[in-house]
């Protein structure tokens, strides 16, 4: 074969072959993120995590999860060994309004963008300097799942007036739920109602959450209105008031997230509605937001979601994307 034409085809191929590995590229190759959350190993951080994965997919890139288990200590030094490894980015759960503060800022000061995903300082860029944040409106999603229950009670002719509510959050004084009660006694205001409690439901073990709604609902008979106001005690409401000899309807129930005890109190009419906060987006958008940042500068605000699952329909379309650890 002619030399001059071997060396053609030589370099043809591999003109080729550059072209096809260019293709093949993905725009996030090389890039590495890592999500330092207060989450633990239960449906909703399995969605979440799904959107994070789909995301690196799709990019290219790696993604590291941290699920601490509400416990503040362990997040705040694996936000620390974050920092230390300088990832292009980290997607942080801001569950406190002042611990968080110093290590974004250190973070920033490293040059390694920090966004806050499904919960926030109250007081948005104003209390911590991440770049922006991606999830629901907490007050607001907590305002619109009271009025939705509010008016169940105005039909069954309830005297808003004499009514009581129990608020159930898995730790007391945790951000999610203190936000989310603020907008639970907005409602409240507009309804004329007075009486309220927060119910300590123990933490994050399903069995314990669930015995500390039974025995306060059966110590509190004067109980017209009970929210979970985080993604366990909802999913634990149906069999509270199951526990507690109590028939659908009987008392007015909801909560926030769609797990499957959520789902299943929706469908027997136990839970007359919850908040879904569209999770997945919330990892999803944690990943691409980094993204964009790290590749061009850009910085979006992502809201997520805030909205009632109270309806046949809505909960079918749960049911049947929930398998895929998407809703």
């Amino acid at each position: 074969m002619n030399t001059k034409y071997l060396a053609v085809l030589v370099l043809v191929f591999l003109l080729v072959g550059t072209i096809l590995a260019s293709a093949q590229e993905k725009p996030g190759e090389g890039m590495y993120f890592r999500f330092v959350t207060h989450g633990g190993d239960d449906p909703f951080w399995a969605v979440v995590q799904q959107g994070a994965y789909d995301a690196a997919s799709l990019l290219g890139c790696k993604v590291d999860f941290d699920l601490c288990g509400g416990d503040m200590s362990l997040q705040l030094k694996r936000m620390e060994e974050a920092i230390a490894m300088k990832p292009d980015g980290i997607a942080l759960v801001i569950n406190d309004d002042l611990a968080w503060d110093k290590l974004v800022e250190e973070a920033l000061a490293k040059d390694i963008p920090v966004v806050a995903i499904d919960n926030d300082d109250t007081e948005g860029a104003r209390g911590n300097k991440r770049l922006t944040y991606i999830g629901q409106d907490e007050k607001k999603a907590g305002y619109d799942l009271a009025v939705r229950l509010f008016q169940e009670g105005e039909k069954q002719e309830i005297d808003l007036s004499q009514a009581h509510v129990a608020m159930s959050v898995e730790v007391p004084g945790a951000m999610y739920g203190a936000v989310r009660a603020e907008g639970v006694l907005e409602a409240m205001e507009e309804f004329g109602i007075t009486s309220y409690e927060i119910i300590d439901a123990g933490g994050l073990e399903m069995t314990v959450v669930e015995n500390r709604q039974i025995s306060y609902l059966l110590s509190h008979p004067e109980t017209k209105f009970l929210i979970g106001l985080g993604g366990i005690t909802t999913d634990r409401l149906a069999d509270s008031l199951k526990g507690a000899g109590l028939p659908p309807g009987e008392i007015i129930a909801g909560g926030f997230d769609t797990t499957p005890g959520t789902i299943n109190g929706l469908r027997e009419g136990y839970i007359i509605a919850t908040i879904d906060s569209q999770q997945y987006l919330a990892g999803f958008h944690g990943v691409l937001t980094l993204f964009h940042y790290k590749k061009y500068g850009l910085l979006p605000t992502v809201l997520t979601g805030g909205f009632l699952i109270d309806s046949p329909e809505k909960i079918k379309q749960i049911e049947e994307l929930s398998p895929l650890h998407i809703r």
